[in-house]
């Protein structure tokens, strides 16, 4: 039987299907058994547009491969034939192939399993014999054709991919060159005019939020630069020389000076920032923009703020990932920013409600601004204003994608502090925001706050410190981290930050304030006088005024409290701040119920106006025996906030297990405060009510556990009344132990802390009577 085989013929090439070789002339063309398949099967098909599914099926029947199998063929046959870049296969862009050579068949006659028809000049035996020797000589022809084509190919295929490696690596170290550390700037008002004072202000403030986006540049601060000139006897509103902002630049220990010009040619303007070196004076950096009118101003101090960080060594990804245009396209920013810029002259001036006006007028001309959002909301929580602050930052918030990532973030924490009231989501919101920008005071300050607020009073110094660290000219970091200092049990460390607060000339009554918690923590009787001299000298001392009320409730001294607290409110509504004072009643009030002074804590409590959504009026409606109003209020507020922290995971447990207790449900108590307890740091109140719990459901031991807990814990505040109580609680559990010695070593220690205390005073009188009988 005969069968026919077509070879094929095209240009100089012949495809010889009987050898399975692509030859020129006399010289056969390297090229693999799936290559040979491919190009057979193409020029069986010339002129026809091929499909990369048909050709995989065709060459690689029912076999998952990748495309990159087709193209590595394709590449070897157009290597082999020498033909450029196409030559007789013709790419189809996102199609396939096409074989366009012009295509002669050739008609061979064999055998079955042998080759061409020839003469036969040796027997059948000899002729099987050549056929079997020359395929066999094919397929290891083939075969290291295909072995040295394989390695050519694994060799560019390595070599290729070393220098997309080395390439990729390159490429990212160029992304994140720096020209060295991150700099501190002194940023000092430009020379020349717009002629507008309040737009020169305005393009001051614009550079200002511009370059506050970079991690890597940092300005020094408006109250540090005023302060740093105070101490060179220099006017702070007066003109800054260049002298005199090197000095400042080197007092400040910051790296370079950023002056800028402003020159106006008809309606043309000129813009010029040089960042010049503290140590030589010489150029650091410098950039020019020209604007063709007064509204393209913002946008070339926007182009110029890039091409400073550019030129001071801020890295290329770096400068990408932060630079959020100031105004969305197409908005009246510019009198927008005016506007904006005057509201932050009134905020330096603590003029809140005047600098709301001027954030509205900002918003209604650029209502895609969302920096001005944000101090709008911001400066309604000033006003205690929460209602509008809530709906300012619910703006900003929709905006947040918009603007700066300092703006976004603070965006962020403000809304779950304003709107969703979940402290864990501002904690992770805090904690990126340190990790972007390591050098923002406002980012540490704020996870020092939150991180107070979860009870993580450890996590909470490291912030405060940091963010003093990077601002100590702020008079209110001092006492922040005082604080948490006082609440780890570091009284030394919280006496030495007040004491650095004196030595900077920030004597503040908030830094007083905690010097005379840390003076009564310290047993230290002079550092207490030294206080109330103070205070005695400073009538406007209202904090440490209110701090001497709580020291007196903490203490059983209701008749000095029922002195103070009304005087503390009045001077409160004298100077405007009617709610305020309205909530420190309310507060105080709270206080005095809970160590025995109920009459008149009920009185205060009712004497001012309570609001349903507000937290301390929820605990005065509980204190009074409100409990139903509580509870709904309660309820709304949760549903309002579902995942509020401090309703749901603090202050809802406390409503249930006040009114359990009231009750006679200690076991309903002890499970509602169990919910509590990762907020256990927040309040020592958590263990108090514990332990009252467990004594009134017959557990003395268990009482005995968290009674300890809090007399023996960090927090010995002269403020904190939990702490007197617990040792009375700690004395009748141990009494009901049966541990008499212990039980009178407790009492003593109640007795000594309310050794001043009224003598009517209800618990100082149980005290005396149940330590009489041990």
């Amino acid at each position: 039987m005969l069968t026919e085989i077509r070879n094929v013929q095209f240009g100089d090439f012949l495809l010889d299907r009987r050898l399975r070789e692509l030859r020129r002339g006399d010289a056969v063309l390297p090229i693999s058994g799936r290559a040979f398949d491919l190009l057979s099967f193409m020029a069986a098909n010339p002129g026809r547009p091929l499909s990369k599914a048909e050709l995989l099926d065709a060459v690689w029947p029912d076999t998952a491969v990748e495309e990159s199998n087709l193209s590595q063929c394709v590449f070897q046959l157009r290597k082999a034939m020498a033909s450029g870049v196409e030559g007789p296969i013709k790419t189809l862009a996102g199609r396939g192939y096409q074989f366009v050579a012009d295509v002669t068949e050739m008609d061979t006659t064999v055998r079955p399993g042998h080759g061409t028809a020839k003469p036969e000049r040796f027997p059948s035996l000899a002729v099987e014999a050549t056929e079997t020797r020359v395929f066999v000589q094919q397929r290891i022809e083939e075969h290291i054709s295909w072995r040295l084509s394989l390695g050519w190919i694994l060799a560019g295929v390595l070599i290729l991919a070393a220098a997309g490696v080395l390439g990729w690596r390159w490429r990212q170290r160029w992304l994140d060159q720096t020209s060295g550390p991150p700099v501190d700037v002194v940023l000092t008002p430009v020379d020349g005019s717009t002629g507008d004072p309040v737009l020169d202000r305005a393009l001051l403030d614009a550079l200002r939020m511009d370059l506050e986006q970079s991690p890597f540049v940092s300005f020094v601060s408006p109250s540090r630069l005023r302060a740093t000139l105070t101490e060179m006897k220099q006017n702070p509103d007066g003109p800054m020389t260049a002298a005199i902002a090197r000095e400042v630049c080197e007092r400040t220990n910051s790296q370079a000076v950023l002056h800028g010009t402003v020159a106006r040619l008809g309606p043309h303007f000129l813009l010029t920032e040089d960042a010049t070196s503290c140590v030589d004076g010489s150029i650091l950096a410098e950039a020019k923009q020209d604007a063709a009118a007064a509204e393209d101003l913002p946008d070339s101090m926007e182009k110029i703020a890039g091409t400073l960080r550019r030129k001071l060594g801020e890295s290329r990804r770096s400068i990408a990932r932060f630079d959020v245009p100031l105004f969305p396209a197409n908005t009246a920013s510019l009198e927008a920013l005016k506007d904006y810029s005057q509201a932050r002259a009134q905020e330096r001036q603590s003029r809140y409600v005047d600098g709301i006006e001027l954030l509205k007028k900002a918003v209604a001309a650029d209502p895609g601004f969302a920096q001005a959002y944000y101090s709008l909301a911001a400066y309604y929580r000033s006003t205690n204003d929460f209602t509008a602050e809530r709906q300012a930052i619910l703006k900003a918030y929709g905006l947040r994608d918009s603007t700066s990532e300092p703006t976004r973030r603070a965006t962020i924490a403000l809304y779950h502090s304003a709107v969703t009231q979940d402290l864990y989501e501002a904690e992770r919101n805090y904690q990126e925001w340190t990790e972007l920008y390591p050098r923002s005071a406002q980012a540490w300050n704020g996870l020092s706050v939150v991180e107070r607020d979860l009870g993580h009073h450890k996590e909470a110094v490291i912030a405060a410190q940091r963010a003093l660290d990077l601002r100590p000219e702020i008079a209110g970091l001092y006492p922040n981290l005082s604080y948490e200092q006082r609440r780890t049990g570091d009284y030394k460390g919280s006496l030495a930050t007040c004491e650095r607060a004196l030595a900077r000339g920030l004597d503040t009554d908030y830094v007083r304030d905690q010097l005379l918690q840390t003076a009564y923590d310290l047993h230290d009787p002079a550092l207490v006088q030294q206080q109330r001299d103070w205070a005695a000298a400073h009538p406007d001392a209202v904090y440490l005024r209110i701090e001497e009320a709580e020291i007196a409730i903490t203490e059983g001294r209701f008749k000095d409290a029922h002195m103070l607290i009304p005087q503390i409110a009045e001077y409160m509504r004298q100077h405007g701040q009617a709610g305020v004072a309205d909530r420190l009643v309310l507060a105080e009030g709270i206080n005095l119920v809970e160590v025995g002074d109920v009459a008149e804590g009920t009185r205060l409590i009712r004497s001012v106006p309570v609001d349903p959504k507000d937290d301390v009026s929820v605990m005065g409606m509980i204190r009074v025996g409100d409990f139903a109003k509580a509870e709904s209020s309660l309820r709304a507020m949760q549903a309002e906030f579902p995942q509020g922290t401090i309703w749901n995971a603090f202050l809802g447990p406390q409503v249930q297990a006040i009114i359990a207790l009231a009750t006679h449900k200690p076991a309903e108590a002890i499970a509602a405060l169990e919910r509590s307890r990762p907020l256990d740091g927040r309040d020592p109140i958590i263990h108090m009510m514990l332990a009252d719990a467990y004594l009134a459901a017959g557990d003395p031991r268990r009482a005995e556990e968290f009674y300890r807990q809090v007399v023996e814990g960090p927090v010995q505040d002269p403020d904190v009344p939990e702490v007197p109580l617990s040792w009375l609680g700690l004395g009748r559990a141990l009494a009901a132990e049966g541990n008499r010695p212990a039980a009178i070593a407790a009492y003593q220690h109640f007795l000594t802390r309310w050794s001043h205390a009224d003598q009517d005073a209800i618990y100082l009188k149980q005290a005396k009577q149940e330590f009489a009988k041990l």
